[in-house]
């Protein structure tokens, strides 16, 4: 099993291998999130991970996770057999130029809940999880996101940004998501190249 994280400073791959570590929904945690933090951060709950790993193609081996948080997403991953994750520990330090089969996410949707930011990081506010959404479409042809509604309908350009990379389905997910968030949020299945009807689903729990 390959799971890869970042932790303090990288290799000169950028990536540093945990395979040898276990990691499930209860014992993994970056070691730079504090308790208070993982209260207020808005962790993937694990049935809309489970619903979100179902969603990645079935030919995908490679899969990024690129904020993974306390570990719900990366849990879910394992328990489906996926084999070779990598789920960095700082975002702004995965290698740009890097391919991987498919990306499943749950971005920050404020710079007020991020770490790691860079002293010159322009993307402040609401803008952050957008910003690292669109840097994850240039990672993968297949993007499964977990982002606020907003995402899609307070702006023309984010709307047609996507539309114009492809979108396959959007899910509504219930308020109850996120116990300290009153944004309703959406998982997105983005696929590049696609051009057909977008499919609208609703998932509770």
């Amino acid at each position: 099993m390959q799971i890869q994280l970042f932790s303090g400073e990288p290799k000169q791959t950028g990536q540093i291998d945990y395979h040898r570590k276990l990691i499930d929904r209860q014992s993994w945690k970056p070691k730079d999130i504090t308790a208070d933090k993982v209260k207020t951060d808005f962790q993937t709950p694990a049935p809309v991970c489970d619903y979100m790993v179902d969603l990645i193609p079935i030919e995908a081996i490679s899969i990024l996770e690129p904020t993974p948080g306390i570990g719900n997403m990366v849990a879910a991953l394992r328990a489906k057999g996926y084999q070779s994750i990598t789920a960095p520990n700082d975002f702004f330090q995965i290698d740009r130029s890097k391919r991987f089969d498919c990306v499943v996410m749950n971005p920050p949707f404020s710079s007020r809940y991020a770490f790691n930011l860079p002293d010159d990081f322009e993307h402040h506010g609401m803008r952050l999880g957008y910003y690292m959404l669109t840097e994850c479409m240039k990672m993968s042809d297949h993007v499964i996101a977990l982002m606020p509604w907003f995402t899609v309908s307070d702006s023309d350009v984010r709307l047609r940004e996507l539309r114009g990379f492809g979108v396959k389905s959007l899910t509504a997910l219930p308020r109850k998501t996120f116990r300290y968030a009153r944004i309703q949020t959406v998982v997105l299945e983005l696929q590049k190249g696609y051009n057909g009807a977008t499919e609208f689903k609703v998932f509770d729990f």
